[in-house]
């Protein structure tokens, strides 16, 4: 299902067995193919690795698709509003690639407020700018360290003021997810709570644990 994960072992990176997860930044509408995005960690033993060593040929072994980060045509509304921060992004295209293509059993409308420090940490760009040109994609996109409005990105970092203008007071057929850092999912929880939203309708994925 759009935004799960997988959880990969690597038997032979380090001394002992490492085991991390990556969401899957391709949809279930791609059958033949399975994609995950990594950030490269300073420092980071398996990111590293991954971006270095992986090449035609090797093969990960996975477990999964795993998790309940997931648009739910049963219980949630038909617009999906989704905040990201960087590589928090990845879930989010999943979906988004996913109901664009398929919109039976998705939502009708989908609006992405996503944050990057510069235009030069952008993920998954080329996918994003193809899903806002879709009539039910919104991809809206603020840079935290570089000024570039006039090229249609926003400027600053992901607070309540942005958040009530992305969403635009579009509270009562909405449904809210959000991956990222701690202080900008807390951002968007609070702004749900402020504007009395169903607590139901507030979904958070941490990739800082």
């Amino acid at each position: 299902i759009a935004g799960q994960y997988l959880t990969f072992r690597f038997d032979d990176v380090a001394a002992k067995p490492l085991v991390r997860s990556y969401t899957m930044s391709s949809s279930p509408c791609e059958p033949d193919m399975c994609a995950f995005t990594v950030k490269r960690v300073e420092k980071g033993v398996i990111s590293n690795w991954l971006c270095d060593e992986v090449k035609v040929g090797s093969v990960l072994r996975a477990r999964g698709p795993i998790g309940k980060f997931c648009y739910n045509p049963q219980t949630d509304k038909e617009h999906l509003f989704m905040v990201a921060g960087g590589s928090g992004v990845t879930p989010f295209v999943s979906i988004m690639r996913q109901h664009v293509v398929d919109p039976t059993g998705g939502p009708k409308r989908m609006t992405l407020l996503v944050s990057y420090r510069t235009d030069q940490d952008l993920i998954c760009w080329d996918a994003l700018k193809q899903i806002n040109d879709h009539p039910n994609g919104k991809v809206i996109t603020t840079l935290s360290r570089q000024d570039l409005t006039a090229s249609g990105f926003w400027h600053g970092r992901i607070d309540d003021a942005m958040i009530g203008k992305a969403i635009d007071g579009d509270y009562a057929n909405t449904t809210f997810m959000t991956c990222g850092p701690e202080a900008m999912m807390n951002s968007l929880v609070q702004h749900c709570i402020n504007n009395d939203v169903d607590p139901a309708q507030v979904k958070t994925e941490s990739f800082e644990s």
